[in-house]
């Protein structure tokens, strides 16, 4: 029986090298996935929001321990280390991470719409102010409950097969333009370029960072609902329909 040669892995081995550093990165990915898909659910975006900041604040802690005793590299890392502390964007998720921790539940600002769409964005729209703990439906339901005793003012509920009722939804942190997805991709990358800094320090170059999985803002920041649907809650409540 012939022995099937070892194939060389060096990317394989330096990744076993910082698994449980890798790892907690993985997990830091898999949450901005759930902040995608419980973007219009409150709490479970919050909670989201909380793990992921807790998951990428520990991946250079774990980088620390796990190669302190390879010669040379604590004193290298220090520099790495500090680089990363120091970036504006860490930093500042770095401290709600620890206010979640230590004081407080983080509730980041949100502001939405109510209107119609045509998977190109809002096609017409009001804006509402909205309670960052309320769930996105809390808005189409006030809009409903208006429409019940006015009327459907804004013809959101009129047959039309080119347009969809939605609610169009945009969480952001104070300072920041973006949305807190984009905040969070952009803080995942930064911290994987310390990664990968450290993957080239081990001898091994790794292959590129990427967030292509991201799901577009339409798909995200925008929930759909069934006219239909709407019409018979609105009835349920009282009101009319033209």
């Amino acid at each position: 029986m012939i022995d099937e040669p070892v194939t060389a892995d060096p990317l394989g081995d330096a990744l076993d090298c910082i698994s449980a550093s890798f790892d907690r990165f993985q997990e830091a990915h898999f949450w901005i996935h759930g902040l995608e898909s419980y973007y219009h659910h409150a709490s479970h975006f919050r909670w989201h929001l909380s793990a992921f900041l807790k998951a990428l604040k520990e991946v250079p802690q774990l980088l620390q321990m796990e190669l302190q005793n390879q010669p040379g590299f604590t004193e290298w890392f220090h520099g790495q280390r500090t680089q990363l502390r120091n970036d504006p964007l860490i930093a500042f998720l770095a401290k709600q991470r620890d206010i979640v921790v230590h004081q407080r539940m983080l509730i980041p600002e949100s502001r939405c719409s109510v209107g119609i769409t045509e998977l190109r964005g809002m096609k017409l729209g009001m804006g509402l102010s909205i309670d960052p703990r309320q769930d996105s439906d809390h808005a189409m339901h006030r809009y409903l409950a208006v429409a019940a005793e006015r009327g459907d003012f804004f013809g959101i509920l009129i047959p039309d097969e080119d347009s969809i009722p939605c609610v169009h939804r945009v969480w952001r942190l104070s300072g920041f333009e973006e949305d807190i997805i984009e905040v969070c991709a952009r803080a995942w990358l930064r911290t994987g370029e310390t990664i990968v800094k450290v993957i080239r320090w081990m001898g091994v170059e790794p292959p590129p960072l990427s967030l292509d999985c991201r799901h577009a803002d339409q798909k995200v920041q925008f929930k759909l609902y069934d006219r239909e649907k709407l019409t018979a809650q609105l009835r349920a409540l009282g009101g009319k329909t033209k």
